[in-house]
């Protein structure tokens, strides 16, 4: 609200600016009334900025499950040799590569990052951030899929718990200066990726015939090295640091 001489009040919203009567400037009720509408215009601009995440987390949860649930059926899995994973099945490598495609449009279509981000080169930035974060999961999927029937565990859980970390905070760093539900949102449609292939990545390894693990042990050790990352992640980049 702007006063620019006594008996000229204008309102101002947005970049629309609307000039009261003269005549009402000095009624009582014109205060009143401007604090209802300016009290209108904090709750609509409350309601936009507020993340909308109950949908990227259902399709992740979705994704985690369905792709659990495939990828505990009896595939051929990758042989583990001395400097690694060696001897990927093509049959299982397509399978992840198409999980991967599938997560990857779902975070897209989940975030749209030409509408959400605030510039097209950082809308590109993000593409290219969930796709090599796609690859990423799709080596450690392997990775762990290697170990199944050799009887050795994992022991790189600090580093696997990584792959879903550092996404999504490099996302919220370019949604930086597209607002807070931005961040949020650039954030969580990197979790769409990392989380259901870490999921699919933990039933591989318990899809050997040797293993007793079922599925709620595959998606508690989902929500141990993939969700629980995802989470920090995306309260660091939520907060409000500005001064």
């Amino acid at each position: 609200m702007t006063q620019d001489a006594p008996g000229r009040l204008h309102l101002v919203t947005g970049n629309h600016v609307g000039r009261l009567p003269e005549e009402t400037a000095h009624d009582g009720a014109v205060p009143a009334d401007l604090l209802r509408r300016a009290e209108a215009l904090d709750a609509h601009a409350a309601r936009e900025r507020a993340p909308r995440t109950a949908g990227p987390l259902l399709v992740c949860a979705a994704l985690t499950v369905v792709l659990a649930l495939l990828a505990r059926q009896p595939w051929q899995l990758p042989s583990r040799g001395a400097s690694g994973v060696a001897e990927v099945p093509q049959s299982l490598l397509t399978f992840l590569l198409l999980a991967a495609a599938a997560c990857v449009w779902a975070a897209g279509r989940s975030v749209r990052p030409a509408e959400t981000l605030a510039s097209a080169g950082a809308a590109g930035l993000w593409w290219a951030l969930v796709s090599g974060a796609a690859l990423v999961s799709v080596a450690a999927a392997l990775s762990l899929a290697s170990y199944a029937g050799t009887g050795d565990r994992p022991a790189d859980l600090v580093v696997r718990c990584a792959v879903p970390l550092v996404p999504a905070v490099l996302a919220g760093v370019l949604a930086a200066d597209a607002g807070r539900a931005a961040r949020v949102r650039a954030a969580l449609g990197t979790g769409l990726v990392t989380v259901p292939l870490g999921g699919l990545g933990w039933a591989l390894l318990s899809s050997s015939g040797r293993s007793t693990a079922g599925l709620g042990d595959v998606l508690g050790m989902t929500a141990l090295a993939a969700v629980a990352p995802l989470i920090l992640a995306v309260a660091f980049v939520a907060a409000d640091r500005r001064r």
